[in-house]
């Protein structure tokens, strides 16, 4: 996957998908983190289910749980995860702002987190888009808007990264140490 080659991933990260859907990145961060540990979680119970299915052998080896919670109240304590990811999932989240706030608690000081989406304003697909966006209420953001609400919910070094042809985006930044 394109966004996670823009982070790094020791072999003992512990790391936090959220919104982990069908499993797949669950499982890619498992295949990386081969010594680490590896949370999905979904507010969709359908999607837990999948997910679960999709990494039994992850989860039989003890390296991996998924979930049914959501972003806005992750049953961790703080300071819990390297790396958190939301791959095609930010969208959705109910308050992003405090979300965001959510997320940073969990997240080790040093940690990382990777946002990544194939929707974002000011892509070739903006007319597409936003007839979902207005269908939906879906957060859009533009590259400038997702470092601005990174670094203002407390994170630094953020950067964010564009494949404008593909119509991809990914934002990465670390909780202040």
């Amino acid at each position: 996957m394109w966004a996670l080659g823009h982070i790094e991933v020791t072999a003992d990260a512990a790391a936090l998908d959220v919104g982990c859907g069908g499993g797949r990145t669950v499982d890619r961060l498992a295949k990386m983190a081969v010594d680490g540990w590896v949370v999905g979680l979904d507010y969709s119970e359908d999607s837990v289910a999948v997910s679960r299915r999709k990494n039994t052998n992850h989860i039989r080896n003890g390296r991996v749980e998924i979930c049914h919670a959501s972003v806005s109240s992750i049953p961790y304590p703080d300071s819990t995860f390297d790396l958190v990811t939301a791959v095609e999932t930010f969208y959705f989240w109910p308050a992003p702002d405090t979300d965001l706030l959510e997320v940073k608690r969990v997240t080790k000081p040093g940690g990382r987190i990777l946002i990544a989406c194939t929707m974002y304003k000011g892509s070739k697909n903006d007319k597409r888009n936003q007839k979902f966006v207005d269908e939906i209420n879906m957060t859009y953001l533009s590259p400038d808007e997702f470092r601005d609400l990174l670094e203002g919910s407390g994170f630094d070094e953020a950067h964010v990264f564009v494949e404008y042809d593909k119509g991809w985006i990914c934002a990465v930044a670390r909780k202040t140490l």
